[in-house]
């Protein structure tokens, strides 16, 4: 490791909400952060919103969000808050900023809040490896913003092991139904993030998820702050601090093998020892839908037919109404139940 490595990734621990925004701005700092950021440069900040209110572990704390939009506006009146669609049509964006504060974070700090699934999108080419991958994406993101800062939440994921920097720009493709994506899930949020160009992490560690993820889990406190000023260093470290080898995390590897993904600590300046925040071994436990969705995520055909069919719609009204046998449901998805089930609305 070397102070001088062009990757820098900064981890401080918080023990109030009051201390956020100077951990952040601490934070900023070591990665200088402030030689990204211009002077009334156009930010946009994509947070977390997995779930339509807040959910420790799940979805971005709105006190995070605050914090670095407070500190950004000293720096910059063009502030962009965004988010997709629930997918699967779980929900609206727009119910997820409400529920999350975000309008009234807005309106203090004069930001702009966008749904990026209304408004005006193209489809954008890019090479990765030896291919051509095409995306649709918001054209907001594409001609009106000069930082595009990331704010995932750290969590195991069913479907792609983990959820951090690097999955958290999913969430920019303008369509509830991005998980016909999925079984090109590796070459497509590759090309999201090569096109994007997070200039830098903000990751949201007041909880991280354990067990099972994205939705439903155990959400660990840990109230941590992660920031980077590259997206492969910052979830190399992060993984490494959950306990996950990064290597056995399939679009890590193709971000390594696409020259996005650092191979080792020693391209990465760190202002810390990241072990002395590794309290725990975060393990990934499918349920057993998990394992079918699985099997659908890596298909396009079970994709289509689970998903985006009249079969599809039959047996998600079946599962739902299998949900309410409490003996059923803990079959289906054992020690954690989906948000819905936890006083969420869809």
């Amino acid at each position: 490791m070397t102070k001088e490595s062009a990757k820098r990734v900064f981890i401080a621990r918080f023990e109030n909400p009051n201390e956020i925004e100077r951990k952040v701005r601490e934070g900023l700092v070591w990665i200088r952060g402030w030689d990204i950021i211009d002077h009334n440069a156009r930010v946009f900040l994509k947070p977390n919103l997995t779930w339509s209110s807040y959910t420790p572990g799940v979805t971005a704390s709105p006190v995070v969000l605050e914090a670095v939009i407070s500190l950004l506006r000293n720096c910059t009146s063009y502030i962009i808050i965004g988010e997709s669609d629930g997918g699967y049509h779980s929900f609206k964006a727009e119910e997820a900023f409400e529920k999350h504060g975000i309008y009234d974070i807005a309106d203090r700090y004069g930001a702009r809040v966008v749904n990026l699934c209304t408004t005006r999108a193209e489809i954008v080419r890019v090479r990765i490896g030896s291919k051509i991958v095409s995306v649709k994406l918001p054209s907001v993101l594409l001609h009106d913003v000069d930082v595009f800062i990331t704010i995932p939440v750290p969590k195991v994921h069913a479907m792609t092991g983990v959820s951090l920097g690097f999955k958290n720009q999913w969430g920019c493709i303008p369509d509830a139904m991005r998980l016909r994506y999925h079984p090109k899930f590796n070459e497509t949020i590759l090309a999201i993030n090569k096109i994007l160009n997070p200039q830098i992490v903000i990751c949201d560690g007041t909880y991280f998820l354990d067990k099972n993820g994205p939705m439903a889990g155990e959400a660990v406190r840990m109230n941590l702050l992660m920031i980077a000023n590259d997206l492969g260093a910052g979830d190399f470290v992060c993984s490494q601090l959950m306990g996950i080898d990064p290597f056995k995390i399939s679009h890590f590897r193709a971000a390594r093998k696409a020259g996005m993904f650092p191979s080792s600590l020693a391209e990465i300046a760190l202002n810390t020892d990241f072990r002395h925040f590794a309290k725990r071994k975060f393990i990934l436990k499918r349920n057993f839908l998990n394992w079918i969705a699985l099997l659908a995520f890596n298909s396009h055909l079970l994709t289509t037919v689970l998903y985006d069919s009249e079969i599809g719609v039959l047996l998600h009204k079946a599962l739902y109404a299998l949900r309410r046998s409490h003996i059923i449901k803990n079959v289906l998805y054992g020690r954690f139940e989906p948000p819905d089930e936890q006083g969420g609305s869809r």
